[in-house]
């Protein structure tokens, strides 16, 4: 009787440190960093390298498949290059879709979109799909309403982020491969905006 007894003990506490364990390493694999090098296309033609990191969390579907991921982080750091102002690192919530340097005014222009409502929401429902950060002479990263001349441009940035990571170097020929296939708001900036939150 007393050995059934700490039989039936020792099967409850392997259960539950199997279960522990089984729910450690779900949270521990649903946490996502990567990093990537990418080639980035200015309007002036000059093609450029970035480096690009994104944190957040993976999400998935009942049978354990990465399915996406919600970002916590992304950031963007911009190389220095010739003649043009280097800014500080670019840190958001959001997606950056669209990178651009004026030398006119001296002005990098990042571009970036909300991926989940709860951000949307988070960040006071805005009017706008789009938020745009400016970086003048250097300076920090400020946020402007979206300028004309970035309303409809093209992305040039990886919006299609694996949460199985991304590997080297970013080519622009796979984001062109990509392109195609990618939800409206990632594919190129737009002033109007139906929201379905």
């Amino acid at each position: 009787m007393e050995t059934a007894g700490a039989t039936a003990a020792l099967v409850r506490a392997l259960r539950l440190i199997l279960l522990c364990t089984l729910v450690l390493t779900m949270v521990g694999c649903s946490r996502m960093s990567e990093r990537w090098k990418e080639e980035v296309r200015l309007s002036d033609g000059r093609l450029i390298v970035v480096k690009r990191t994104a944190k957040g969390t993976i999400t998935r579907d009942i049978a354990m498949r990465a399915t996406g991921w919600k970002p916590k982080e992304t950031t963007l750091r911009i190389p220095e290059v010739d003649g043009f102002a280097n800014p500080p690192v670019w840190r958001s919530g959001l997606i950056p879709v669209v990178m651009d340097y004026d030398p006119a005014s001296s002005t990098w222009s990042v571009v970036a979109t909300y991926m989940w409502c709860s951000t949307w929401y988070d960040m006071g429902r805005s009017a706008s799909q789009y938020v745009q950060y400016n970086s003048v002479a250097g300076g920090a990263w400020r946020v402007v309403p979206l300028q004309p001349g970035l309303n409809g441009r093209r992305a040039n940035l990886l919006t299609h982020i694996r949460p199985t990571g991304e590997s080297g170097l970013i080519r622009e020929e796979y984001k062109e491969m990509l392109w195609p296939t990618s939800s409206p708001q990632f594919k190129s900036t737009s002033a109007s905006w139906e929201t379905n939150c």
